[in-house]
C-alpha cells in the first residue's frame, strides 16, 4: 500500500511542477507580432494540463491525489508518470537551447531582450493571460519546484517545436483517462 500511495504522491509532484515549468518561460523580442499568439499557446497548454490534472484529483492537496491510486491501475499511472517527465525534459532541454544561445551572443545584443508580460500584451490579451494563469495555478498541489529564475526562448522555431510536443503529450494524457474526459468538460464550461 505504500508503495501505491507513493505512485500517486510521485505523479502530484510531477503533475505541479510540469504546470509550475510554464511560470519559467519569457518569449524573445524576436517573436515580434507572433509574440501574443505563442504566450497564449503556452497558456492555453498550462491550463489544459492544469484541467487533466484537477479531473484526476491532483490538484489541490496531496491528500486528494493519494486516491488515484484507487480510481486508476498502476500502469496508467506509471504511463501519465512518463509523460509527464517528458514534459520536464522537455523544458529542461529548452532552457538548455537559450543557455547555449544566450552564451554564443554578445550581453548587449537586443536579441537577447525579452518581452514583459505586464506591459507588453494588448489589454484583451492580457486579461485572457491573467485569467489563464490565475487557474492554473488554483489546480496546481503544493508539491511544488523550488522557485527558478526565468528563462527565454528567443527563437520562434524552438517555440514552435516545444508547443507542439507538449500539446501532444498532454493529448496522451487525456487519452490515457478516458473516464475523466466528462469532468475536463465541465471544468472547460465553467471556465
Amino acid at each position: 500500500m505504500a508503495d501505491a500511495a507513493g505512485l500517486t504522491v510521485g505523479i502530484a509532484g510531477l503533475f505541479s511542477n510540469a504546470v509550475q515549468c510554464f511560470e519559467y518561460i519569457q518569449l524573445g523580442r524576436d517573436f515580434g507580432k507572433n509574440f501574443q499568439t505563442s504566450q497564449l499557446k503556452l497558456d492555453n497548454a498550462r491550463l489544459r494540463l492544469s484541467r487533466w490534472g484537477s479531473s484526476l484529483g491532483l490538484s489541490g492537496n496531496l491528500q486528494g491525489a493519494q486516491l488515484v491510486e484507487e480510481r486508476f491501475d498502476s500502469q496508467q499511472i506509471e504511463r501519465a508518470k512518463a509523460l509527464l517527465g517528458q514534459i520536464l525534459e522537455l523544458f529542461a532541454d529548452a532552457e538548455g537551447v537559450s543557455d547555449k544561445y544566450k552564451s554564443r551572443t554578445k550581453a548587449n545584443d537586443s536579441r537577447l531582450t525579452t518581452y514583459n508580460l505586464q506591459t507588453d500584451l494588448d489589454p484583451a490579451t492580457a486579461d485572457l493571460h491573467n485569467k489563464m494563469r490565475q487557474l492554473s495555478i488554483e489546480r496546481q498541489n503544493q508539491a511544488s519546484l523550488r522557485q527558478k529564475a526565468k528563462w527565454a526562448l528567443y527563437e520562434e522555431k524552438h517555440f514552435r517545436r516545444l508547443i507542439e510536443d507538449i500539446t501532444g503529450l498532454i493529448n496522451g494524457l487525456v487519452e490515457l483517462f478516458p473516464a475523466c474526459q466528462e469532468v475536463q468538460q465541465r471544468l472547460c464550461d465553467v471556465e
